[in-house]
């Protein structure tokens, strides 16, 4: 059974009763000769890198290099034994002039048809170095499963994974 919440902004968070996860990633090559270049370069483009669990991660920024979004598979450790990869998203986020972004939400409870109810929370953060070639940070998703009295049944983590990707 698969069990999605709608967070603000439009982003969508897919439990870790989804069973795998595809993600294809398009990175075009960029050379640029000075700094200013770059920085021209970057905006409105894709970059492409892995999480340290070894799995995919793409941000794209808007055409004037202001918003980026983020895609990302995360797997999760559950204290029940179980887990599970799973594909989690940001919506576009602010980046600054110190070309830092971030962002995190909840916990937010969904309820489920059997009386359960899950708590979804997480948080994404980021900087672009100076050229804005590349951009790293940490990504964390926690998913926790109440039984219909209320009671904790299972806590589903990825813990805070750090990501790095380039252009």
């Amino acid at each position: 059974m698969n069990r999605s919440v709608a967070a603000p902004g439009g982003r969508r968070i897919i439990s870790v009763c989804t069973v795998g996860v595809a993600v294809l990633m398009l990175c075009p090559f960029t050379a640029a000769a000075t700094t200013e270049r770059a920085v021209a370069a970057a905006a409105g483009v894709v970059y492409g890198g892995q999480t340290a669990q070894g799995l995919p991660v793409v941000l794209e920024t808007s055409r004037n290099g202001r918003k980026v979004k983020a895609l990302a598979a995360i797997r999760l450790s559950c204290t029940s034994g179980s887990g599970g990869t799973v594909p989690d998203s940001w919506a576009p986020m602010t980046v600054s002039k110190a070309r830092k972004f971030g962002l995190s939400f909840g916990p937010e409870t969904q309820r489920n048809s059997d009386g359960t109810t899950s708590d979804f929370e997480g948080s994404i953060s980021g900087a672009f170095n100076k050229a804005r070639t590349k951009a790293s940070g940490t990504w964390s998703l926690k998913m926790t499963v109440h039984d219909a009295s209320g009671a904790v049944a299972d806590t589903c983590d990825s813990g805070s994974v750090s990501w790095s990707a380039k252009q």
